[in-house]
């Protein structure tokens, strides 16, 4: 399965059941499809429900809990494994559900669509051999860090700075990891607790690059947003290799 028969089978149950959903299954479902999707399409994967509740603007746990239900309800999501504790992510996966009509949606072929090339997050022209990594001038990034949050932190250590070679090697960028930077120091939550949170360890964390470094270079966009602008560009390019 692929990002547009999710979304294509998705739409068609939601089409022929109008009663059961809501614009919030849709924002979450979008939301596994694109995490999905930047992991390497992993059978399965982790669910934090902090993260996933802030990055969706969830307020209620409940409303996250009931809509998460109904999506598994649905069929269309799969527990795999229960969080132990509030700590830990629960284990989940996505279902194919190719039973709902075609009737309502545009009759397209998706003859290409097993062609489509995974995403490989945060590509850039200087990564595209994965084993050439550039590294990091940790001494400017803590500068960097240090400038922004007005803070004086001495070192990174070197814990901190595997991370960050990490984050290197599954395909991020230092482009990202500044515009992380840059986006997190505008928003009113870290300005309203002094910035106290913005570490060098925070910026290191595969979850805060993400919900952080989505912009571009005219405007802040926000991870709401891009999921949206990921998803229908995904849809485009296959309705246009399908013609």
């Amino acid at each position: 399965m692929n990002v547009y028969e999710l979304l294509r089978n998705w739409y068609n149950f939601k089409f022929e059941n109008p009663s059961k959903t809501k614009s919030i299954h849709s924002d979450l479902f979008c939301y596994l499809i694109d995490k999905w999707n930047r992991l390497g399409q992993k059978k399965e994967f982790g669910l934090p429900t902090t993260m996933t509740m802030e990055l969706l603007n969830i307020g209620s746990y409940n409303t996250y809990k009931k809509t998460l239900d109904d999506l598994i309800e649905f069929g269309f999501v799969k527990i795999v494994q229960e969080s132990k504790n509030q700590y830990q992510s629960k284990i989940i996966a996505l279902s194919k559900i190719d039973n709902a009509s075609d009737k309502a949606l545009d009759k397209a072929t998706i003859k290409a669509s097993d062609t489509i090339d995974r995403q490989i997050n945060k590509l850039t022209n200087t990564q595209i051999n994965p084993t050439k990594v550039e590294p990091i001038n940790f001494d400017i990034l803590l500068n960097y860090i240090n400038e922004k949050t007005n803070r004086s932190f001495r070192t990174i250590n070197k814990n901190v700075q595997a991370k960050y070679k990490a984050r290197l090697k599954d395909g991020y960028t230092k482009k990202d990891i500044q515009t992380a930077i840059d986006n997190a120091v505008k928003t009113d939550y870290h300005k309203e607790k002094g910035f106290k949170y913005l570490t060098p360890e925070f910026f290191s964390r595969a979850d805060k690059i993400d919900l952080y470094s989505q912009t571009t270079e005219k405007e802040y966009v926000s991870p709401e947003q891009q999921r949206v602008i990921n998803v229908m560009a995904e849809i485009e390019r296959v309705k246009n290799l399908s013609k």
